[in-house]
């Protein structure tokens, strides 16, 4: 059996009626409006709260939608212990967007939103399934090559989608955004521990000379 909608006009009345027999002066409309608007913006507040607690522990980034930087480190290790049973060898590729800080005073939030979720489409679209993409922190990404055959498809991996991501314009608002991307790289094996893995390619990362994208 459905259930009849509430009519807000009743609603109002009864409310009003509540009032005097309490001896209270009745609510205005407006005040009534105000007061229901407080409630429902409450509730949005709750709600997107908990929206975000559910996407941290799911483990992925609420903005891009891939790994964040937990499941980053989980993988990292999944990777290694890979390695290290079956000898095999795996990369880090770190993605950094040049001078971050200052290119998202220039653009603005929504702007540069909308400028780490189109990076974090084009590495999705351009990385294999068994790769593992992160956004561990704001203006940096992070892909795990799983199971390489060369040290060499390293390389061109990381040089191929620092290109796509530094050639491919986003377009926000009617505007064409470029960003320079940089990339580092650490090759890793069973001799490896998760913490040089990472600081390795940060290394990498920090002797990258920045170079500017085609128009």
């Amino acid at each position: 059996m459905s259930k009849t909608k509430p009519d807000p006009l009743q609603h109002l009345m009864r409310r009003r009626v509540a009032d005097a027999e309490i001896g209270q002066e009745p609510a205005s409309d407006y005040d009534t409006l105000l007061s229901d608007y407080k409630e429902l913006q409450r509730m949005v507040q709750e709600q997107t709260a908990l929206i975000n607690t559910l996407q941290r522990e799911s483990g992925a980034d609420p903005l891009t939608g891939l790994a964040n930087h937990r499941t980053l480190a989980a993988e990292l290790e999944r990777s290694l212990a890979t390695a290290r049973r079956y000898g095999r060898r795996h990369a880090l590729i770190l993605l950094n967007v040049a001078d971050f800080a200052t290119l998202s005073t220039q653009l603005g939030e929504d702007a540069t939103d909308a400028l780490l979720r189109h990076l974090s489409s084009l590495i999705r679209q351009n990385i294999r399934p068994t790769d593992i993409a992160a956004h561990p922190r704001f203006g940096e990404f992070a892909i795990i090559l799983n199971e390489l055959r060369a040290v060499e498809n390293a390389t061109m991996r990381a040089e191929e989608l620092c290109t796509i991501a530094s050639q491919t314009p986003c377009m926000v608002g009617g505007r064409s955004l470029h960003a320079i991307v940089n990339y580092g790289l650490c090759v890793f094996t069973q001799d490896d521990e998760a913490d040089s893995v990472m600081s390795r390619a940060r290394q990498s990362l920090a002797t990258v000379q920045t170079s500017t994208p085609n128009a």
